[in-house]
């Protein structure tokens, strides 16, 4: 008899690890933007910093196209796969003829006010994609304060340890470089080159100032959708960046996915909750099940407060839990949702004859 309730026991153990270990459905906490919910300081006695030498601009590589008009940038790359609208007032010029060449370029009324380089086969001078953070520091002065002046007015960036880590911001003369760092492999996945308006448009980091906040426009409602369209775009073509990066399948888009995404992106904003659990619409099992998209597993990433889709996709990469489910090989299908600042990645493993009968 006791063999047998031994067995039991050990069965039900057995059972019970199985069943925690062989989820198909993977949903993680709600990512939020670091000091998301701070707001710029003003100070009257605030000063731009001294005591730091200036580096030269970049004499070579894309940095070189910051502040030009574009028709140098259509005489070297050609015209834009797409041009689609920022919520800063800018366009995105989107060049993704390959996943090696993958950039965005911001244009303000006819001027480059940046450029966001993915791709590793494109000229980042006098940095690259895929080369060691060991490397960067060796030639990078890493500084925790950076100050800008725009006419009279003063920011002041603080950089913590961790963005000196896995977001660094480095100064040149008239331009700004944000390096974006993968916290595991130790490698540069993105670096941006921006102007100092940009810059302070974005307010990236902690920032003090003094003298005129700089604030984007409230777009329009039916801009707003645009820019939310937008987004989604470049989050499902950044995921399969890095996913080809590392070596790992890209993922098929699946408008009905998105179409869930989006729902739970909209839900979280309007009911002002931080969960994957929602009060209208359940979790993501039940928003599957109500779509009726066939699965054999799925995962959900979900993320808020970021101020593009390039800080969402690197935020994400560099949460453990989130980054597995964005490197996950078994994945085929993703749908992306936005609304405003919420962001939904939907993440499917579908059969192919799952997908014919869809």
């Amino acid at each position: 008899m006791k063999v047998l309730v031994r067995t039991l026991i050990i069965l039900a153990i057995i059972l019970t690890v199985m069943f925690y270990s062989d989820q198909t459905i993977q949903e993680n906490e709600l990512l939020e933007a670091p000091g998301s919910t701070g707001q710029a300081l003003p100070q009257e006695k605030l000063f731009p910093l001294t005591g730091t030498d200036t580096i030269s601009r970049p004499d070579k590589g894309l940095s070189t196209f910051v502040g030009q008009k574009t028709n140098k940038l259509i005489d070297t790359f050609g015209e834009p796969n797409r041009i689609e609208p920022s919520a800063f007032g800018y366009d995105w010029w989107v060049y993704n003829n390959s996943l090696t060449t993958f950039m965005l370029v911001g244009i303000s009324k006819g001027i480059i006010n940046q450029v966001y380089i993915a791709g590793e086969n494109l000229d980042a001078s006098p940095y690259q994609v895929g080369q060691t953070i060991d490397e960067l520091y060796r030639f990078t002065i890493i500084e925790s304060e950076i100050s800008v002046q725009i006419d009279s007015n003063v920011y002041i960036f603080s950089i913590n340890e961790l963005d000196n880590r896995n977001r660094l911001l480095v100064k040149f003369d008239g331009l700004f470089a944000q390096i974006y760092v993968d916290n595991v492999d130790g490698e540069v996945e993105a670096i941006r080159f921006t102007d100092p308006r940009t810059l302070v448009l974005h307010q990236p980091y902690e920032m003090t100032y003094k003298g005129d906040s700089l604030a984007p426009s409230v777009p329009s409602t039916a801009m707003q959708k645009l820019i939310d369209e937008s987004n989604e775009r470049q989050i499902f073509e950044l995921t399969n960046v890095y996913r080809s990066r590392h070596s790992i399948p890209t993922l098929e888009e699946d408008e009905a996915l998105s179409l869930v995404a989006r729902e739970h992106s909209e839900d979280m904003a309007m009911q002002n909750y931080f969960s994957n659990q929602s009060s209208a619409s359940g979790n993501l099992e039940n928003r599957l099940d109500d779509a009726q998209i066939a699965y054999d597993s799925a995962a959900e990433n979900s993320a808020s407060n970021y101020y593009d889709s390039a800080e969402v996709v690197h935020s994400l990469f560099n949460s453990i839990e989130h980054r597995k489910v964005l490197l996950k090989e078994d994945f085929t299908h993703l749908g992306v949702g936005t609304f405003g600042k919420y962001y939904t990645q939907n993440f499917l493993k579908r059969q192919i004859n799952d997908q014919e009968n869809q």
